[in-house]
Formats: C-alpha cells, sequence, structure tokens
C-alpha cells in the first residue's frame, strides 16, 4: 500500500456504503448477478468492492465504466449465448489454422516455435474471442495472412508431387 494513503474514515465509509446502496441499487444487483462471469475482470471486481464497502468516492468515470460493462453481451447470459453463437464460424476458421499451424511447426525445435511460429498468435486470437466474443479487423486480418503463409508452402510441396508423378 501506498504510504502517502490515508484509508477513510469508518463513519466515511458507511456513509459511501449508504449513499452506494441508495443510487447504485441496479449496478449493485447486476454485479450480484453476474459475479460468475466478472471474476476474471479485476477492474470491475475492483469497482464492486467499492460500491459494497465504500472505501473511496466513486468518480463519474467509474460509473460510466460500470454501466458499460453492464451493456457488455459478455456479461449478459442470454446475449452471451446469442454471441457465442454468431462468432460460431469464426472460432471454427481459427480452429482449422491452429490445426495447420500445429501440424506444420509439430516437427520444429523448441526456439523455432517460440520466437517463429505463429502457433501462440494463434492461440491468442482464440482465446481473446472466446472471452470477449469479438475480433478486430486487424487481427482477421493477420490470421489471413498466417492461413496464407502455412499453407502456400503445402500448395508448392503438393505440386511438385504432382509434377513429379507425371514424369515419373
Amino acid at each position: 500500500m501506498n504510504r502517502f494513503y490515508k484509508k477513510p474514515k469508518p463513519e466515511t465509509m458507511r456513509k459511501n456504503r449508504e449513499f452506494y446502496q441508495a443510487n447504485f441499487k441496479s449496478e449493485i444487483d447486476w454485479f450480484k448477478e453476474n459475479l460468475e462471469y466478472l471474476k476474471d475482470d479485476k477492474f470491475l471486481v475492483d469497482m464492486y468492492t467499492i460500491l459494497i464497502t465504500g472505501s473511496r468516492k466513486m468518480t463519474p468515470k467509474m460509473v460510466e465504466a460500470i454501466r458499460k460493462g453492464m451493456n457488455n453481451p459478455m456479461y449478459d447470459t442470454v446475449k452471451r449465448i446469442e454471441r457465442i453463437e454468431k462468432i460460431k464460424p469464426i472460432l471454427d476458421k481459427i480452429q482449422m489454422v491452429h490445426s495447420i499451424v500445429e501440424d506444420k511447426d509439430k516437427d520444429k525445435n523448441e526456439y523455432f516455435k517460440i520466437n517463429y511460429s505463429a502457433l501462440g498468435f494463434v492461440k491468442s486470437v482464440k482465446s481473446q474471442l472466446m472471452k470477449n466474443g469479438k475480433l478486430s479487423e486487424k487481427q482477421m486480418k493477420a490470421l489471413n495472412k498466417v492461413y496464407k503463409r502455412y499453407t502456400k508452402g503445402s500448395k508448392n510441396e503438393t505440386d511438385k508431387k504432382d509434377s513429379g508423378k507425371k514424369t515419373g
């Protein structure tokens, strides 16, 4: 803890709690209902803690961030299911790219896998898609580049094999 931090007095914390109970009832109820989904979001958990304990003042930016989180489809059960159905084709494509990259890089040494393989990137994008339910345009373009890079070599190899069969 910061040595310059002055902990609020118990009566101040009590007043804050009472104020928050009165003015942020819907937000607190939302937190209680969705705590299972929020456990990985440290910021929102901290906001919930502040609302419950009254340990500090809620700034307008904090309230805005909470309300933005309330509208996030990944914290609403119905919207979450709809979002997962919507992203299923994208997830299938990522899984396909993941298997291609994994197959191509399985014989490579660890140094190559750590420094040059796209496997880490593909796994990262996949986990972000599962967590947030969306990808940026740049991430999609990068996945396409990875797909092209890893499938380009296999097409050339099959062309060489085919041409070898024709002549031989």
